[in-house]
């Protein structure tokens, strides 16, 4: 067979190709010859050969592109079949055993457990830690949707649950400094412990919830030093009271307000929510959606709205062009108008 004729072309450092062939910049220029209707009159143009080119170049690239997909991306140094089989056959990761949180004060089991409300007496019911952390997996993976909102919770209730933490082991450093001080006077005083303690299973499946019981077990030693110190005269029961029920109240308010959350963000009138119901061109639904989660809400923050300001973990994965971007800097946060809580009615009411 002859040889091909090299077509001349124009060259890019960007190219995927070792020569430098800019297939972008052909793409465009050739777009007329590749969209016409009438072969034989394109086989006349002049440029022909280089949309024969063109078309050689796009199947190249295409073949390369399902190899490269099939190997992984592995290194050409490993072998088709070396590449496919760690592509294909490697396992997800999974954890070597069981996660356990050993529990040793009844506090701490209760604001792990939550509290149902009974069926005869009926009363309040409260949140555990079980609850909360399912409920933050949730909006984890609502945030998958691009939802403002779901970050918005995300950051909030991750900070809220980092404060109450520091918070306990500030209290913690206190009462351990007290026990210390009486050590090195000669009285040693061991903390509280159960005899049996509960070792209870976790197996979260979102960073979230490993939060949760980050908290609880840290209020769980906070609930120990307490009662040891109400135990050796060190603390008054009022006061021992008193401490114990203030931290308990904070840890179940940053319970209850995600659980309310995600109740909220998953109602069907709101979980198609996305950044694009801010965008000019949104329809009339997305604009409801956007008028009721402000007034469920509040409004989003300007940063969390742009992406600036994201959730420690978020399973978030869209890149803005940089029109949508400057399109969120612009738009109204709320997206209310005096209709906005009637909106809200209709949605979520």
């Amino acid at each position: 067979a002859p040889a091909r004729a090299r077509v001349p072309f124009p060259i890019s450092r960007h190219s995927p190709f070792r020569d430098g062939y800019d297939i972008a910049s052909e793409r465009v220029a050739l777009r007329d010859l590749a969209d016409a209707d009438d072969f034989d009159q394109a086989m006349l143009d002049p440029r022909f050969p280089r949309l024969e080119e063109l078309q050689r170049r796009e199947s190249l690239l295409r073949q390369a592109s399902t190899q490269h997909r099939l190997r992984g991306g592995a290194n050409p140094e490993l072998t088709d079949s070396e590449a496919g089989r760690l592509q294909g056959q490697l396992g997800q990761l999974t954890d070597e055993d069981d996660d356990t949180m050993a529990l040793h004060t009844r506090d701490a089991a209760r604001l792990f457990m939550g509290r149902a409300a009974s069926p005869e007496q009926g009363g309040y019911s409260q949140s555990g830690a079980k609850k909360v952390g399912a409920a933050l997996r949730t909006i984890w993976y609502l945030s998958g949707n691009d939802n403002p909102y779901a970050d918005l919770v995300l950051i909030e209730a991750s900070q809220r649950i980092v404060e109450q933490v520091q918070a306990l082991e500030a209290s913690i450093a206190e009462m351990t400094a007290q026990l210390d001080a009486l050590k090195r006077r000669g009285l040693s005083f061991s903390v509280l412990r159960a005899d049996p303690p509960v070792n209870t299973t976790l197996g979260f499946r979102s960073p979230y919830g490993y939060s949760v019981v980050h908290l609880v077990s840290t209020f769980d030693y906070h609930v120990r030093l307490v009662r040891t110190l109400v135990r050796k005269d060190l603390m008054s029961d009022r006061e021992g009271d008193a401490a114990l029920h203030t931290r308990a109240k904070a840890c179940r308010a940053i319970f209850e307000r995600v659980v309310r959350y995600q109740n909220s963000l998953m109602h069907a009138g709101l979980r198609p929510l996305s950044r694009a119901d801010w965008l000019p061109t949104a329809d009339e639904a997305a604009r409801k959606r956007v008028q009721a989660a402000f007034g469920l809400f509040g409004e989003v923050p300007r940063e969390v709205l742009n992406g600036k300001l994201a959730p420690r973990h978020s399973r978030r994965r869209v890149d803005l062009s940089d029109e949508e971007l400057r399109l969120l800097n612009a738009v109204p946060l709320t997206g209310a108008d005096e209709a906005f809580e009637a909106a809200a009615a209709r949605l979520v009411g």
